[in-house]
C-alpha cells in the first residue's frame, strides 16, 4: 500500500568508492519539499494540567518546581525512504506519531510542529513514522543554540581565537536565558 508520494528520487547504484559522492549528489540535487500545510500544535497528555501548550501550567501555579514556560518553538519533521523504484527520496504524506512524555501529536510529513519551549528542560521528542508497511523513528533533544552560535563564531579565528571565544562562551553561558532549539527531524523509514 502506498501512503505517500515521492518528492526527489535518488537511485541506489553505488559502489564503495562512490558512496560519498552519491550522498553529496543527493544533498545537492534534491531540495527539501516546501511545507505547505499549517503548523501542527502538540496536545498535552494531561489536559487539566495545561494552559494552551504549556503542559506544566497548573503545577507551576500550585507552586511546584516545574520548568519555566518560555513560549513556543517550531520543529521541522520530514521522512526519507526507499521508493517503489528502488530509489531513495523525501516522502510526502507519511503519517507520524510524536511523543515527548508530556505531550503528543500526529502529523503527515513534511510538517512544522509547534512545541513548548522550556529551555534546558525541554523534553526529548520521539517521532515514529510508517510508510508502505515499513517504520522508522528518531529521537532528538533540544540544544543550546546560544552556545552553539558562540562556538560557531570561533571557527576561522585560529587556535588562540577559538580558545578565547570558548572561554568567554563558557563564562557567559546561562541555561536560564540561553536560547534552546530542536534540530530539524528527519526520520529514515526502512
Amino acid at each position: 500500500m502506498h501512503h505517500g508520494k515521492f518528492i526527489c528520487e535518488w537511485e541506489f547504484e553505488l559502489k564503495t568508492i562512490s558512496a560519498s559522492v552519491g550522498v553529496l549528489t543527493f544533498l545537492l540535487g534534491c531540495a527539501p519539499v516546501d511545507i505547505s500545510t499549517p503548523p501542527v500544535m502538540i496536545t498535552p497528555k494531561i489536559a487539566s494540567n495545561a494552559s494552551g501548550i504549556d503542559v506544566y501550567a497548573r503545577e507551576r501555579a500550585n507552586g511546584n518546581p516545574v520548568p519555566l514556560f518560555r513560549g513556543q518553538k517550531t520543529v521541522q519533521i520530514r521522512a526519507m525512504g526507499a521508493t517503489e523504484s528502488a530509489g531513495f527520496a523525501e516522502l510526502s504524506g507519511v503519517p507520524c506519531d510524536i511523543d515527548s512524555g508530556v505531550y503528543y501529536a500526529k502529523i503527515s510529513t513534511p510538517a512544522n510542529l509547534i512545541v513548548p519551549d522550556y529551555g534546558a528542560s525541554s523534553p526529548a521528542i520521539f517521532v515514529r513514522c510508517t510508510y508502505n508497511g515499513k517504520m522508522g523513528s528518531a529521537t532528538v533533544n533540544a540544544f543550546n543554540k546560544t552556545n552553539a552560535d558562540l562556538q560557531g563564531s570561533a571557527a576561522g579565528t585560529g587556535l588562540l581565537g577559538a580558545i578565547i571565544i570558548g572561554a568567554v562562551a563558557a563564562n557567559k553561558r546561562n541555561d536560564s536565558v540561553d536560547d534552546f532549539q530542536y534540530p530539524p527531524i528527519t526520520v529514515q523509514v526502512k
